[in-house]
């Protein structure tokens, strides 16, 4: 990742132990192959508890270590959350840490001069268009206009997810990389960081490397879906970004990405349920085309075919979807110094499920020789939440307790564990929302009419009718992250129901 350009990799870490022992695996793998890469903790304070103590203690033990990334000798801390920690539980971190804060923190527009301890903030959703149109700067400019020179930034290449309890599309076509990345470069003199986003877990489809064995349950869109591309093709402009200029382009690459079916297919699996979002997707093979001269480039979708002639530069192609095989050429001289159809993908029009992932490949042309299939490395560079892991089969039994919300009696039935598949409250509506407290969610689930109502991860509120059968339980100590908007009073992760008979989680 050094080769590419890559600063730093931001490790996420949630409360499990286990992570723990996973932060310093990374820092001591680094120090042992002698690298001087560098590694900072991104905190998931949607996992996590507001210890400022907990959280001091962690940034302790890898402040002098000679992988940590720092800023003018701080330590460099980030997070994915953390707005319950509130400017004074921040500015006590930095004090007792000396860190470098740069935390994601939503819901601050126009507040900012209230969190004076922030020495920068990062924009993730800035990454993406949040609507049926090209991503534009508008929301940067927005942020910079209350932050100036503190405010940071993104990059990402794509964003859907498809799990019971999510599933939207957030518009990534139009080459939304390549756009970002020539964004970020024009506003390079206003910009102290830039983030790329990736999951490792790969729950989103916005990773950066390549598909492993350990996904969680269920994330059936990156089985054969590898990104390293992007991160390859990133290289480029990373380089401008940092430089200023524009690099030298050495050898000819067809970078080429497309959804596996079109987006209105209806899914022979998945039946009617669409992500949100879906109808903002477009079907092309899209193309970005990196030539060292002036050359010929075909592209090919099932029967769509197409001829471009490009200059030596990079070149932003496409051709509508067909089904079939995709394949990318490239002719120089009369001569065909790229000619790629990949055989482990086919685009269909009658998909068994909805997938609105990318298949994402490069080919690279041989000097003076037939065209090759550009090596892959895996690289990531940022880290996100954590997933649930199974719990144990050991049961125990909730103490009975009452309250009354909204005009109703509600039973506690105790703290569960909430795999990433078979989710404990699975047939209902949620929200999530910073100002989150059991009363307000218990409320919601009154005013639409459930009978069961649960708290998670502090912001997020579940209503439902019913709790999958066979969920387990967990002692109440396993369930301590506080509500979002009551930093005093942990809430348990729990399932509620109005009247005498019923309960809440």
């Amino acid at each position: 990742m050094q080769a590419e350009g890559i600063d730093a990799v931001a490790l996420n870490i949630g409360s499990a132990d286990w992570e723990r022992q996973r932060i310093a695996d990374a820092y001591d793998v680094a120090r042992a192959i002698g690298t001087n890469f560098k590694f900072f903790i991104s905190f998931d304070f949607t996992e996590m508890s507001c210890d400022v103590g907990d959280i001091v203690a962690r940034i302790r033990v890898i402040s002098d270590n000679s992988n940590q990334f720092k800023i003018n000798g701080k330590v460099f801390v980030s997070s994915y959350a953390g707005d319950y920690l509130g400017n004074a539980g921040w500015a006590s971190l930095k004090a007792q840490t000396n860190a470098y804060i740069m935390p994601l923190i939503w819901g601050l527009e126009g507040q900012f001069n209230s969190w004076s301890s922030l020495d920068s903030w990062y924009c993730w959703g800035c990454a993406y268009p949040q609507g049926n149109n090209d991503k534009t700067t508008d929301d940067d400019r927005y942020y910079m206009n209350q932050l100036g020179s503190k405010y940071a930034t993104t990059v990402s290449g794509w964003m859907f997810t498809n799990l019971p309890y999510k599933t939207f599309y957030l518009r990534g076509d139009n080459w939304l990389i390549n756009n970002r990345w020539e964004q970020l470069i024009s506003m390079r003199n206003e910009l102290n960081f830039v983030e790329m986003l990736t999951w490792n877990d790969y729950s989103e489809s916005n990773y950066f490397g390549t598909i492993r064995s350990s996904q969680p349950s269920g994330t059936y869109w990156a089985d054969g879906f590898p990104h390293t591309a992007w991160f390859d093709m990133s290289e480029y402009y990373i380089r401008a970004f940092k430089t200023g200029g524009t690099p030298a382009i050495t050898k000819d690459v067809i970078y080429y990405w497309s959804k596996p079916h079109p987006a209105q297919a209806t899914a022979s699996v998945d039946g009617g349920r669409r992500p949100d979002g879906y109808s903002w997707s477009l079907d092309y093979l899209w193309v970005a085309v990196f030539a060292t001269s002036p050359a010929q480039v075909i592209l090919k979708s099932g029967g769509n075919s197409q001829s471009f002639n490009v200059n030596s530069d990079v070149s932003k192609l496409r051709v509508p979807s067909a089904a079939g095989k995709i394949t990318v050429q490239m002719v120089r001289g009369g001569q065909m110094i790229i000619d790629r159809t990949p055989d482990d993908f086919t685009y269909v029009t009658n998909p068994v499920r909805y997938n609105y992932n990318v298949y994402l490949g490069a080919t690279t042309a041989s000097s003076g020789g037939p065209a090759s299939t550009s090596t892959t490395t895996t690289s990531t560079t940022t880290s996100s939440t954590s997933t649930t892991t199974t719990s144990t089969s050991t049961s125990t039994t909730a103490t009975a307790t009452t309250t009354s919300v909204a005009g109703f009696t509600w039973t506690y039935k105790g703290c569960y564990d909430d795999p990433t598949t078979n989710r404990v409250l699975y047939d209902g509506v949620s929200t999530s929302e910073t100002s989150n407290t059991i009363s307000k969610c218990l409320t919601t689930c009154v005013n639409q009419g459930f009978a069961f109502g649960g708290v998670e991860y502090g912001r997020e509120c579940y209503c439902v009718t019913n709790i999958r059968g066979g969920a387990i339980l967990k002692s109440n100590g396993e369930c301590s992250m506080p509500c979002a908007g009551n930093c005093e009073s942990p809430a348990y992760f729990r399932v509620t129901g109005r009247g005498a008979n019923n309960s809440y989680l």
